[in-house]
């Protein structure tokens, strides 16, 4: 197979949780640092439109990094969104056989989201990429 100098990235992040939504950001491009990816980042305003995105660009690029955040709260919304939202990022993810690292924070409360989030910490931003770059790399072997 030949190999493309530069591959392309697409970074999914619904910014529902904003500072959050950064940090997770940060981690993925920090991941890139001295790497020959290039990147798009697409914006959404929450988890559920994650597949819509991803199944509209998913012939477009060598690999997919999914990133959100979902914190539980008082009713059942968080499950529903957890439920469909995964369903569907996986289903299109495992049919497509694409390279895809997600960074999906499901978390009890928000200290625990941002926790999960930073850099200096959990870095589920850049464990997201760091999957999305290997996966690439074994796919392409």
């Amino acid at each position: 197979m030949e190999q493309k100098k530069f591959k392309k990235i697409l970074i999914i992040i619904a910014d529902f949780y904003q500072d959050i939504a950064k940090n997770l950001e940060l981690g993925a491009l920090k991941k890139l640092d001295n790497e020959e990816f290039l990147y798009v980042i697409k914006r959404v305003p929450g988890t559920l439109e994650i597949p819509t995105i991803l199944n509209r660009f998913i012939k477009e690029y060598d690999g997919y990094v999914i990133l959100t955040c979902l914190i539980k709260g008082e009713t059942d919304h968080y499950n529903v969104v957890k439920d469909i939202a995964v369903r569907e990022i996986y289903k299109i993810g495992y049919s497509e056989n694409i390279a895809m690292g997600t960074g999906i924070i499901t978390a009890d409360n928000y200290k625990q989201a941002v926790r999960r989030s930073k850099v200096t910490e959990e870095d589920y931003g850049g464990r997201a990429m760091n999957a999305c770059l290997k996966l690439i790399k074994i796919l392409n072997e």
